[in-house]
């Protein structure tokens, strides 16, 4: 077979061409793994800090569907609340934005989310209106349905029986 310069080129160009299209594949993938990746450190970063730590242990003494006058007239669990709310309003977002994957935000953090919204969503009903800011716990609501409609396997049977001899790849 005989090829001269022109084919030759056009070869080596295909080739270069293929190459730069499968390398592009495999740096976005990259990519979105390792948003992932970092998406993950900053749930778990936020739940480490002593502020949230505290705010969800607070909050998780109150009843479900506690009376928005509680959290309103005890500064500390108002202070709380506050805290959790920013929380999952920033979860909430990440999961919409796709810089966080909802399975793995319920793996980590989805049983607060669901009992800190189950006690405190009378709360941010009352300010809603008081205030007339459909905006309080937008994504906080938003988050918590999400997690409601499609639950990570987990969820149903605990982890450890979902997911025994598995690992992430």
């Amino acid at each position: 077979m005989n090829l001269d310069f022109p084919e030759i080129a056009n070869l080596i160009t295909s080739i270069a061409v293929v190459l730069g299209i499968i390398f592009g594949i495999i740096e976005l993938r990259q990519s979105s793994r390792n948003r992932k990746d970092i998406a993950a450190f900053d749930i778990v970063r936020t739940v480490q800090t002593q502020e949230v730590r505290l705010a969800i242990q607070r909050v998780f003494t109150l009843p479900e569907n506690a009376d928005s006058q509680l959290i309103s007239a005890d500064p500390k669990m108002l202070d709380a609340v506050l805290a959790v709310d920013g929380a999952c309003e920033m979860w909430g977002a990440m999961v919409f934005e796709s810089v966080a994957d909802l399975h793995m935000l319920d793996r980590m953090v989805g049983g607060w989310v669901r009992q800190s919204w189950i006690r405190i969503r009378k709360w941010v009903e009352a300010e809603r209106v008081k205030t007339g800011n459909v905006n309080i716990g937008e994504w906080w609501q938003w988050l918590y349905e999400m997690l409601q409609a499609d639950p990570d396997p987990g969820k149903a049977e605990g982890a450890y029986i979902a997911y025994r001899g598995k690992m992430r790849d």
